[in-house]
């Protein structure tokens, strides 16, 4: 039922609204968009000192999540945005040793950036179809996710990652207000992450063991192509 209403509010959408989306006289521009991230790196030692540990790394590919960007038309071909995003990955493995056993845990990380990007409208463009090119730069925020038994990691201290991107897209008109976003963006940042565990002991299966205060140094590399498919909505 619910699913009936969505329906009839997005045709309400397309086909009642007014304005052409950011190209025909509407100065903003909201999308939300689907996001999909080919490859990503973990690195665990990333400060060893044996080169072999510190170049080590755990792909963490295939990453899927929503991401939410605010456009304002600077002048008729120039367009300014800012946008943000949840990155989360995880995975589980059995290569941590808690006492004398090897236990499964979930290890990952959360990375939101916030990146402000300069787009340009390509000359070749037509009423309906809007191709862009642009780039920019970013913050990155994060931690390091590493949850077993009742214990999981805390941020120690913040640490702001930076980072470009260039990416290629192309809008197309479905009325005055609504427009499809195709977008696929390349960033290549890295994030370093200072972490400790929330507890000093932690329970796992009925047990109570003794875990290490230290603080943990991980680095996390977004280096993939992110594709995406998204809805936009002008004003």
């Amino acid at each position: 039922m619910k699913f009936k209403y969505y329906s009839i509010l997005f045709f309400l959408l397309v086909f009642c609204s007014k304005n052409f989306s950011q190209y025909n006289g509407s100065n903003f521009n909201f999308s939300v968009s689907y996001n999909y991230t080919t490859t990503s790196k973990l690195y665990l030692q990333p400060n060893s000192a044996d080169p072999v540990l510190r170049s080590e790394y755990e792909s963490l590919d295939g990453i899927y999540n929503l991401s939410f960007e605010l456009r304002y038309r600077v002048f008729e071909y120039m367009i300014i945005g800012i946008g943000t995003e949840l990155l989360r990955k995880t995975y589980a493995h059995s290569n941590f040793i808690l006492g004398e056993n090897r236990i499964d845990i979930n290890e990952g990380y959360n990375l939101i950036p916030v990146e402000l990007n300069l787009y340009y409208i390509l000359p070749f463009s037509t009423e309906r179809f809007k191709f862009f090119m642009g780039g920019g730069g970013g913050f990155y925020f994060g931690n390091h996710i590493r949850e077993f038994g009742d214990v999981e990691f805390v941020n120690e201290s913040e640490k702001i990652g930076y980072g470009i991107n260039v990416s290629v897209g192309m809008d197309y008109i479905v009325n005055e207000l609504i427009s499809v976003r195709g977008q696929m963006r390349f960033r290549d940042p890295e994030i370093i992450l200072k972490s400790k565990y929330s507890n000093s002991t932690v329970n796992y299966r009925g047990n109570s063991y003794l875990i290490s205060d230290n603080i943990f140094t991980t680095k996390v590399n977004i280096d993939g192509v992110t594709f995406t498919i998204g809805l936009t909505i002008g004003f």
